[in-house]
């Protein structure tokens, strides 16, 4: 019987990334459930510790980013004014 696959967001691939490489993060509890129900995650009294899967799920996530560049291209544009300086709520000046 073939598994499911389990689709994560960016931010949670974003935590298993961190969590892999021993770095430490703040974890949110709902993500921490979700992660935990998925069998990504254990959730011990030593902190969160990443399962075989999430290690994988987290090697996967890295190769990702690294074949798009690291770049998203998902920035929002700053709009500047004639000087170039950032215009807060995208405000024309009046003069």
């Amino acid at each position: 019987m073939p598994t499911a696959q389990v689709r994560i967001s960016a931010e949670e691939k974003r935590l298993l990334r961190a969590l892999s490489v021993g770095q430490t993060v703040n974890l949110p509890s709902a993500h921490r459930l979700r992660l935990e129900l998925l069998g990504l995650l254990h959730d011990g009294p030593n902190g969160p510790r990443l399962t075989p899967l999430g290690r994988r799920y987290a090697e996967a996530a890295v190769t990702e980013d690294e074949a798009k560049g690291g770049i998203t291209g998902n920035e929002p544009v700053v709009k500047r004014d004639r000087l170039g300086r950032r215009m807060p709520h995208g405000r024309a000046l009046p003069f």
